[in-house]
């Protein structure tokens, strides 16, 4: 190690350079104070200093103060090497950041003995000092590293222009991430979805999980999808997705516009609590499936519960987080105490839950992640996140407004040998922006005018033949077979969007077969007492306007964009 030997008389300097160059130490050597500091501002690699204590210029015990001040950063023992034996000065000694004492004269042994533990103390040093930088880097790594993950959270959350004035939630993570899912977001029809999910574990690891399922819940609401489908595309990703130690509880709720009709589907989590006003008694909606991510598709079962609640009936929804939250004693908040508070009623329900919830754990600290929603039934009022000004969000952010566009498809044999046709048909239909609140009616039209086309035009079927069970089994085997035979065959589909005081979408469909007798059979249609044509019943209820052509070969349907 490089050691500065630090003494006004050249005889000592030079007796210890003698006795530390021969132990294999390298040696710089100062006559006083200031020279002392000045070399080891100079020189980084100096990890020792011998200093004498009474030196002109600048004695022993400033330099060392000096010293011990510009090196907050170096771990530089200095031993102080003097023939005095005053307390007062070695206090002084000690107080200016001295490490330890050689006397005068040296003694060799000592020295080197004194010299060999400071240097192991510096190697443990340094060894700790880049064991802390390298902790620092990592811990800078890592909160930036959270930064993002928590920004990207936080925008997956933000999707929503509109929030649900009746419905209020709290939620509390025990770290920085959210093992606990609450999702909310109307539908096109003035409805409002809701997802109350808790994540086994807390913590990023639990936390990760949300963010397909955000995707998937506003791709799907926004679409208005049923609760049932909602449920089974949940639970298909995630069992896709989470190890098997890991899986959602969740409850998911639709609630109709006029805030009454209530459909749930709800898997792993506590019953939904429901308050009737003015009542004080709490009914239960019990659970009645597994949590999310655990079945196969072909295990999950994605019925709901549909029920009917009352003008200011309220529900709550609440994670496991409220009722297992636990004192310094051991003790659970429990399901009583939550009742009591449910029940009681009042303004500001969730807020005294989650007060009461807080103080009684206070003390052993909050154990798990916590969530509670508070649905309120009655007619919805959706409101702008940006200014909370009532909107209509119907009209607002589903209208049925879109550029003029125009499909044309003709179908030819294989394609009309595929069975799953009117779906991809309408893949392209559903993805235009003012149809997803009639994308089923849209489908039923479709369907029935395409079957239609195929079964009747191009395979020249007769519908009587399912007048009976035995001409039904008839008619679908020789479907069967005409439809493999096919050959040279055509369906032509032209979708239009049309403009007016009432957008509308026009379809024509036109067939390469040899048509019919359109009066003959649209009279048989009109004929309440035969279940012949019930499909034209059916078109002429959803269509504003539904006229055949070319002799019963082309037909145009048109249906109106109405909310």
């Amino acid at each position: 190690m490089k050691i500065l030997v630090v003494d006004d008389y050249p005889q000592n300097r030079e007796l210890l350079l003698m006795i530390l160059e021969d132990e294999g130490h390298s040696c710089v050597e100062a006559a006083d104070g200031i020279q002392a500091c000045e070399l080891f501002r100079a020189d980084m690699d100096i990890n020792l200093i011998l200093m004498d204590v009474n030196m002109p210029l600048m004695d022993g015990i400033t330099a060392t103060r000096v010293i011990k001040q510009e090196s907050e950063e170096r771990f530089v023992p200095i031993i102080f090497v003097t023939a005095l034996d005053n307390t007062e000065i070695l206090v002084r000694c000690l107080d200016a950041g001295g490490d330890d004492f050689v006397p005068k004269p040296v003694n060799e042994t000592v020295l080197m003995a004194k010299i060999d533990a400071h240097a192991r103390a510096q190697t443990l040093y340094v060894t700790l000092q880049d064991a802390h930088k390298s902790l620092r880097y990592h811990q800078q790594v890592m909160n930036r590293e959270h930064a993002i993950v928590e920004h990207i959270f936080a925008n997956s959350s933000r999707r929503n222009k509109t929030f649900c004035e009746n419905i209020q939630h709290y939620t509390s993570p025990v770290s920085m991430f959210d093992g606990d899912v609450v999702l909310s977001g109307p539908s096109p029809a003035g409805g409002n979805y809701l997802m109350v999910g808790d994540f086994t574990g807390h913590g990023l690891a639990a936390a990760i999980g949300s963010l397909p399922v955000t995707e998937i819940f506003y791709s799907l609401t926004e679409r208005q999808a049923s609760i049932s489908q909602l449920a089974e595309d949940l639970n298909e990703r995630l069992t896709e997705l989470l190890p098997t130690s890991m899986f959602c509880c969740a409850t998911l709720l639709f609630i109709d516009a006029s805030g009454t009709q209530c459909t749930v589907w709800s898997g792993g989590m506590n019953d939904v609590l429901r308050v009737k006003p003015g009542t004080g008694a709490v009914a239960k909606v019990a659970a009645q499936h597994m949590p999310l991510g655990i079945l196969s598709k072909s295990e999950f079962d994605n019925t709901p519960q549909l029920f009917e609640i009352d003008a200011g009936e309220r529900l709550y929804i609440y994670t496991d987080g409220v009722n297992e939250a636990v004192n310094p004693q051991g003790e659970e908040f429990g399901l009583e105490r939550l009742e009591r508070l449910v029940a009681a009623g009042g303004d500001n329900v969730v807020a005294k839950i989650t007060a009461s919830v807080k103080d009684f754990h206070r003390d052993s600290g909050q154990s798990d992640d916590l969530s509670i929603v508070e649905l309120t039934g009655g007619p919805l009022v959706h409101r702008r996140t940006s200014d909370s000004s009532v909107v209509d969000v119907r009209s607002e952010f589903h209208r049925a407004h879109s550029f003029p566009w125009h499909l044309h498809m003709r179908l030819e044999d294989e394609d009309l040998r595929n069975v799953n046709i009117v779906d991809e048909i309408l893949g392209f239909v559903a993805s235009i922006r003012g149809i997803e609140l009639h994308q089923d009616k849209i489908f039923t039209i479709v369907s029935e005018l395409y079957s239609n086309s195929l079964e009747h035009g191009v395979l020249g079927l007769a519908s009587d033949l399912k007048d009976t069970p035995a001409g039904f089994e008839t008619y679908y085997r020789e479907r069967q077979e005409r439809l493999a035979a096919v050959s040279g065959q055509f369906i032509e589909l032209d979708f239009s969007y049309i403009r007016g005081a009432t957008n509308r979408v026009q379809l024509v469909i036109t067939d390469s077969g040899e048509g019919f007798d359109i009066d003959k059979t649209l009279t048989r249609c009109a004929d309440d007492d035969t279940p012949f044509g019930r499909g034209i019943n059916l078109l002429h209820s959803l269509c504003s306007r539904l006229e055949y052509s070319l002799g019963g070969r082309s037909v145009t349907a048109v249906y109106d964009l109405c909310i």
